[in-house]
């Protein structure tokens, strides 16, 4: 499991939390970012993979 720290983002002056990778569509669970060996978010859980179009970015 991952740290606190490391999967959100904090804006201290506005106080607001957000999450830095996407959630999954289909179970609503956190996505991982993997590079190789095409760019694309992938849940663990379910299966679900989107692959990322060549100008689109993290």
């Amino acid at each position: 499991m991952g740290k606190a720290c490391e999967l959100y983002e904090y804006d201290y002056s506005t106080g607001t939390i957000k999450l830095k990778n996407r959630k999954c569509r289909r179970c609503g669970r956190v996505m991982a970012y993997h590079e190789t060996p095409k760019p694309r978010w992938a849940c663990g859980y379910c299966g679900f993979t989107e692959y990322i179009q060549a100008e689109e970015k993290k």
